[in-house]
C-alpha cells in the first residue's frame, strides 16, 4: 500500500478479493454447480408443495359443501365460487353461497306421522267391513 492512500482507500483495497488460484477457481465452480442443482430441487419441491396445498384446500371446500348438503354435481360446479384458505373462511364462504344457491336436499322427513303416507291402506272395502263386523258382532244386541 502506498503512503498517498487514505485510510478508507486502504481498507477498501484490503476488502477486494485477491486473485484466486486455479484450484480455488475449480472449487468455486463446483460449489456454484451444487448450489444451482439444489436451487432446482428446491423449485421442484416448492411446486409439489403448492400442488398439495391447493388439493388440500379444495378437499376442505368439498367437505364444507357436503356438510351443508350439496350433492356431488353441485360441489364440482360451485367449488370455484368458494373462497378462503382456512377452515373458518371456507365455512363462511360456503354459508354465503348457500344463501345465494340453495343445496339440493334429497331426503325426506323421517317422521312416521308425516302426512298421508302414514295412513293405512286397505285393499278391499268389503274386507274391511267383514273385519269390523267380526270384531263387534258379540257386542251387538240383536232385536228382531
Amino acid at each position: 500500500m502506498s503512503e498517498n492512500q487514505t485510510e478508507t482507500e486502504q481498507l477498501y483495497n484490503g476488502m477486494k478479493p485477491k486473485e484466486a488460484t486455479e484450484d480455488q477457481t475449480d472449487a468455486l465452480l463446483e460449489i456454484e454447480r451444487e448450489i444451482e442443482s439444489y436451487q432446482s430441487k428446491i423449485a421442484k419441491l416448492d411446486e409439489r408443495l403448492a400442488g398439495f396445498k391447493a388439493e388440500s384446500i379444495a378437499e376442505s371446500k368439498r367437505k364444507a359443501m357436503r356438510e351443508l348438503h350439496y350433492n356431488d354435481e353441485q360441489i364440482e360446479r360451485y367449488l370455484e365460487h368458494v373462497e378462503g384458505e382456512t377452515d373458518e373462511e371456507i365455512k363462511q364462504s360456503v354459508f354465503n353461497l348457500m344463501l345465494e344457491i340453495p343445496p339440493a336436499i334429497n331426503y325426506v322427513d323421517p317422521n312416521p306421522m308425516s302426512g298421508r303416507s302414514y295412513r293405512p291402506k286397505h285393499k278391499d272395502p268389503t274386507e274391511l267391513g267383514k273385519k269390523v263386523f267380526e270384531r263387534i258382532k258379540d257386542k251387538l244386541r240383536w232385536r228382531w
